[in-house]
């Protein structure tokens, strides 16, 4: 197959979960010897990356409509292109989604997340992004979303839609790493709550640092505290955060990958999600697969991954978030319970990368055979 892969900003070099998604599914798909490109808006760089062929769109330079830009551009390659298959991923990407499926190019498009819900949207924005679900919904010949809660809430809003293929996300086997890597960023193995994600608002990062303050101001030791993931540079929440970071003696390390970053799911002690949006989040597979015990919001995306697997406390409100931390942080033996319960889970199948390509390859043929099919 020759398949156009749409979403994806920066090829490599991002912490986004929808790339490491589609890196991890289309860089084995090509290994199978499928014909990959991936449409992306990074300047200059690699031809090509793990068997991918990577091309490039001019980069819109005004705040805010980089990814507006982005999706119009390369909607307009793909359409222009000898693909079999454009496969969009997220809605952010899919407002000129029409245009291939003009040319007759076959639309797939895989569902991350909900990006109208985020809070950061003025209107218009907010208005854009419903229409890219919208065009979406009824543009794609197949639609695959990460996560089942996702599929039947469009169901339900999108009867007449093509039918919605639940493909979860994968997560890499845990790595044994050594706790000095933990050290050298000044935290002590065992002594840390962890949260991993991107600094924007809807991740509830807010929310974690006002619990851990009202508790340590209740003489509540929680440890340490470690803040992982990039964010917009400059940005005044990223500054913000980092101000009030460095001032309530809370670690915020950037972006870490790698040994890096699998040393601090290795040696945290608890690992908290408090986000208000969710699709199916990398990071708590990730924490599930290092055998973490978890805190997190009770939004449907964490309702899905984690029962016995955490500990779920009311999105939004810091006391409960607290009582939460508190009842893992008063109980190893419930830590190791939770702990075991997410590993065990993780080892069951379902979120192998392997089975996820697999599995969207199939999708894709379907979608190939249904177009090659003559119409009576």
């Amino acid at each position: 197959m020759r398949i156009a892969v749409v979403g994806p900003l920066e090829v490599p070099g991002t912490q986004g979960g929808m790339t490491r998604h589609c890196l991890e599914i289309y860089t084995r798909l090509a290994a199978a010897g499928h014909d990959i490109t991936f449409i992306v808006a990074n300047d200059g760089g690699l031809a090509s990356y793990r068997g991918i062929t990577l091309r490039r769109v001019p980069a819109v330079k005004l705040p805010g409509w980089r990814r507006l830009g982005y999706s119009l551009i390369a909607s307009v390659l793909a359409a222009s292109g000898a693909y079999d298959i454009v496969h969009y991923h997220s809605f952010s990407s899919t407002g000129f989604c029409f245009l291939p499926a003009f040319r007759r190019r076959s639309v797939v498009v895989t569902i991350h997340r909900l990006e109208w819900q985020d809070e950061k949207w003025g209107l218009v924005a907010r208005s854009f992004l419903r229409w890219s679900e919208w065009i979406a919904m009824h543009r794609a010949r197949a639609l695959i979303s990460v996560s089942r809660n996702f599929a039947q809430d469009l169901r339900d809003r999108y009867p007449r839609a093509v039918p919605i293929t639940y493909i979860a996300n994968g997560v890499d086997p845990a790595i044994p790493t050594d706790p000095a890597q933990v050290e050298a960023l000044g935290l002590t193995p065992g002594r840390y709550l962890l949260f991993v994600g991107r600094l924007v608002p809807e991740k509830g990062i807010d929310l974690l640092a006002d619990t851990v303050a009202k508790r340590r101001a209740d003489d509540v030791d929680v440890g340490e505290v470690a803040i992982v993931g990039g964010g917009i540079a400059g940005s005044e929440y990223v500054e913000a955060l980092t101000a009030r970071a460095a001032a309530e003696g809370i670690s915020r390390l950037g972006l870490r990958t790698g040994d890096e970053l699998a040393a601090l799911y290795g040696h945290a002690r608890v690992f908290v999600a408090p986000s208000f949006h969710e699709g199916q989040p990398l990071t708590v597979l990730e924490a599930m697969s290092y055998g973490l015990p978890i805190v997190a919001s009770d939004i449907a995306a964490h309702r899905e991954l984690l029962d016995a697997e955490a500990i779920l406390f009311r999105s939004g409100d810091p006391d409960d978030f607290a009582a939460a931390l508190v009842r893992v942080l008063d109980s190893p033996e419930l830590a190791l319970t939770l702990g075991a319960a997410g590993r065990s889970r993780i080892e069951g199948g379902e979120f192998d990368w392997n089975d996820v390509a697999r599995a969207t390859e199939a999708a894709l043929e379907t979608v190939m055979a249904v177009a090659s099919t003559p119409s009576d």
